[in-house]
């Protein structure tokens, strides 16, 4: 499973506590798709529209009494289920498996609105569904990498899982297709339409040429790259133009090009870079990059100038990030298993609390100013939510990997 590997917690085994849901009266293990009774609003919520709080969901996986489902030796063949909780409190459980055509991989589900939807490869088909039941499903087996759902239609981004092309669909319907390319960012709003930026390559192994592309609203621009560009790492949507990240000839240094700006994102001399990213912002571009020193020590690093950058100590690696407005947060486990993660909120780099680590690549979310990120115990306790510094338990058997605020 792709999201589970962001993070083993090896030798911590799951074993002496009792299923979360089994503890309020919920079957955790059953069959059936469960929605809490009178689900909105949701509790802790507020009445209506003019009262109404933000809610916080999170989504985890809850698994029997006793499993050990860090190693998952039984993958595939133990019951479990998704759960969601709303503001601390159970709401949704979907049974994962084969028979269900719903996975346990954090990257094949995730909260838009106040609904979970997943998606599923079966040995031909791709399955998307809303809270457990079908919307669609199409020939053609995809990982999909966005979704956004408006006015009730389902857009989604998938690649191949072959590992050829991608194809950018509208409720299954195909909009974009292409046999081989490699997608930038997610989709972007672009109008009334999304964007979403690619690159393909054209030309034999030993003579082939990258050209990097942007579709918005239905078209599909080439993207003008200087003369001197020998890769392009990541390319993006800013205030309605395409922003990227370069290497140039004869500059040692990663370089943002923002229209007819470049500015070079300095990294020191004793590292090396191996890879960077955009790392959203409404306004202002950011850029996360990993960079390595003496051949093996891993850095992580945070950057928007030359003024504005953040490097993260020894092989402290984002396993989660997110933007408030223009300001970063994110959430880096340790290197080594028995130390405490760092919880980096708005330039402020906070201990997380002791025995927890972070699983998923979206497991934290902003919105107000406060910040949510999910926790998972290392030793079999119940997950958790931290907002701000509180932590919020949930009666959960299993790991948090979803945040999702509305």
């Amino acid at each position: 499973m792709r999201g589970k590997g962001l993070i083993l917690l090896t030798g911590m085994m799951m074993a002496t506590v009792s299923c979360g849901l089994e503890q309020i009266g919920i079957d955790g293990s059953g069959d059936d798709i469960w929605v809490r009774p009178g689900l909105f609003p949701v509790p802790g919520s507020g009445g209506g529209p003019e009262t109404a709080q933000k809610t916080w969901y999170a989504v985890g996986v809850d698994y029997p009494d006793g499993y050990d489902w860090n190693s998952d030796v039984e993958v595939g063949n133990v019951r479990c289920s998704l759960v969601v909780f709303a503001n601390g409190i159970p709401v949704m459980k979907v049974p994962v498996g084969d028979e269900y055509e719903v996975s346990a991989d954090p990257d094949m589900y995730r909260m838009i609105g106040s609904s979970l939807y997943t998606d599923y490869s079966t040995g031909e088909e791709t399955v998307i569904k809303r809270n457990g039941e079908q919307l669609f499903r199409y020939p053609g087996r995809e990982m999909i990498l966005d979704m956004v759902v408006k006015d009730d239609d389902v857009y989604t981004l998938g690649q191949d899982r072959g590992g050829n092309g991608f194809t950018y669909r509208k409720n299954g319907e195909i909009l974009l297709s292409r046999e081989s390319g490699h997608l930038f960012s997610g989709l972007q709003q672009c109008g009334e339409d999304f964007a979403f930026t690619f690159s393909e390559q054209f030309g034999a192994d030993n003579a082939s040429v990258e050209r990097y592309y942007c579709y918005c609203a239905g078209d599909v621009s080439q993207i003008a790259v200087r003369e001197d560009v020998r890769k392009v790492w990541d390319a993006r949507m800013y205030n309605d133009r395409v922003c990227y990240i370069a290497s140039l000839t004869g500059v040692s240094a990663p370089v943002l090009v923002e229209g007819p700006v470049m500015n070079v994102i300095d990294v020191p001399d004793a590292y090396r870079m191996i890879s960077c990213r955009f790392a959203g912002g409404q306004t202002r571009p950011g850029v996360e990059l990993i960079l390595i020193k003496k051949g093996r020590l891993l850095y992580s690093t945070l950057w928007r100038s030359s003024d504005e950058k953040e490097t993260f100590p020894e092989g402290y690696t984002i396993a989660s990030i997110c933007t408030g407005g223009d300001d970063f947060c994110c959430v880096l486990n340790p290197p080594e298993s028995s130390g405490k993660g760092i919880i980096y909120r708005f330039g402020e780099k906070l201990e997380m609390p002791d025995g927890y680590v972070s699983m998923g690549g979206k497991s934290m979310a902003v919105m107000d100013g406060i910040l949510y990120v999910g926790l998972t115990s290392k030793d079999g306790a119940d997950a958790a939510v931290w907002v701000d510094g509180e932590i919020k338990p949930l009666r959960l058997s299993g790991f948090i990997s979803h945040i999702y605020v509305n």
